[in-house]
């Protein structure tokens, strides 16, 4: 059996390294993103069913750098419907919309995610009532949404010609209405004897699959480096 070589081959290595790193870099990047997906698990289920505290005080553990996601907090106030925004949604796989309302507080306005209000229901001008009394609110604390790439690269930006927003953005939703709220809201629990909208919708089942695709881009890299050496690996004469 005669010996094997390598004869360099510029143009085939030279893909091959970059496209090795490409996969590399891939599966690095989901088994970051599986230990952060691990973290937010953990976190969410210590938390969701702990005492609520003060809205305010969550902004200032948050303004201070502590991640307050998923914290269950309270509020105190009046439901202003006339500044509500809807933001497009799916619920149990059914289209419609959640409701953001403003609630007017002593420090100044907070949105709250009232919850979600089928398709169907649409036509109702307002879910709140301007006249309502003060009411305590409970819920989770959520940041404004901001899709990270590549979602971001194709998510639309503001308003439908219909007036529905594409993302929960309480900061946005302030500026269209003339107000001035942080960027925290609240995503409010379930209601008793409200039927729409319907509180409590928070998905807490966080699909987990970063394991999976890591492996996958090891796998395809270890399949490119096999390539490499099929191709490259010569029998002498």
């Amino acid at each position: 059996m005669g010996a094997y070589r390598f004869p360099f081959r510029p143009l085939l290595t030279v893909v091959s390294v970059i496209a090795l790193a490409l996969l590399v870099t891939l599966g690095s990047w989901q088994m970051r993103r599986l230990e952060w997906k691990q973290s937010l698990i953990a976190q969410v289920e210590a938390r969701v069913d702990a005492a609520p505290i003060p809205f305010a005080e969550a902004v200032r553990r948050a303004a201070a750098g502590e991640t307050m996601e998923y914290m269950p907090v309270t509020i105190a106030g009046r439901v202003k419907g006339q500044n509500e925004a809807r933001v497009f949604g799916t619920y149990d796989g059914a289209p419609g919309v959640y409701i953001f309302a403003p609630v007017e507080t002593g420090a100044g306005p907070v949105y709250v995610n009232r919850g979600f209000a089928p398709q169907e229901n649409l036509d109702v001008p307002c879910f709140c009532d301007d006249d309502a009394e003060e009411e305590i609110i409970t819920g989770l604390f959520r940041t404004a949404e901001k899709p990270s790439p590549p979602a971001s690269w194709f998510q639309p930006k503001g308003k439908s010609v219909d007036g529905l927003w594409y993302i929960r953005d309480p900061k946005a939703f302030a500026a269209d209405a003339g107000l001035n709220a942080p960027a925290y809201y609240i995503d409010q629990s379930a209601v008793d004897g409200r039927d729409w909208p319907k509180g409590g919708t928070t998905r807490l089942d966080f699909n987990n699959r970063h394991l999976e695709y890591a492996l996958t881009w090891f796998g395809l890299a270890a399949t490119l480096a096999g390539v490499w050496v099929a191709f490259s690996l010569k029998k002498r004469d």
